[in-house]
């Protein structure tokens, strides 16, 4: 008798969790998320447009995180690589990462970058990769 008892409960309970709108343990994007991700695409885009060189051909591993400052406030960033159009076929991978601050800043190099992006408590966001929605805001600019 205890059995149809557990597997109701099993039921109930697999079937109250089913609608949370995550998969596989993966959280679902906030909106606040969302509007950092556009806010960071555009800034790092514009960024990169306007202050050549760099001149960038290229982008990899661009992904958007989140950690949490001291004073308790969730600060958004974009971390990346970039291969600039200087250099030809020399030319190495640079990393980039682009904060949400009160407005953004942008620090280009792997010092600055490593220093952010590899920060312990970063969360970073289940979009994944974002290179190729960079490479279109940048190509939207020119």
């Amino acid at each position: 008798m205890k059995s149809p008892a557990i597997l109701l409960g099993t039921c109930i309970l697999a079937a109250c969790g089913a609608g949370s709108g995550a998969r596989s343990g993966t959280p679902a994007r906030t909106p606040a998320a969302d509007s950092a991700a556009e806010f960071l695409l555009t800034a790092a885009a514009t960024d990169f447009h306007t202050h050549q060189p760099p001149d960038p051909v290229g982008f990899r591993e661009v992904r958007m995180g989140r950690v949490r400052t001291p004073g308790g406030e969730e600060q958004y960033l974009l971390c990346g690589q970039f291969l600039p159009a200087q250099g030809g076929d020399t030319a190495e991978w640079t990393p980039f990462v682009t904060i949400k601050t009160s407005d953004y800043e942008q620090w280009i190099g792997a010092q600055s970058a490593s220093f952010h992006c590899q920060a312990p408590g970063i969360t970073w966001d289940p979009a994944g990769d974002l290179s190729a929605s960079l490479q279109r805001r940048l190509d939207s600019l020119r």
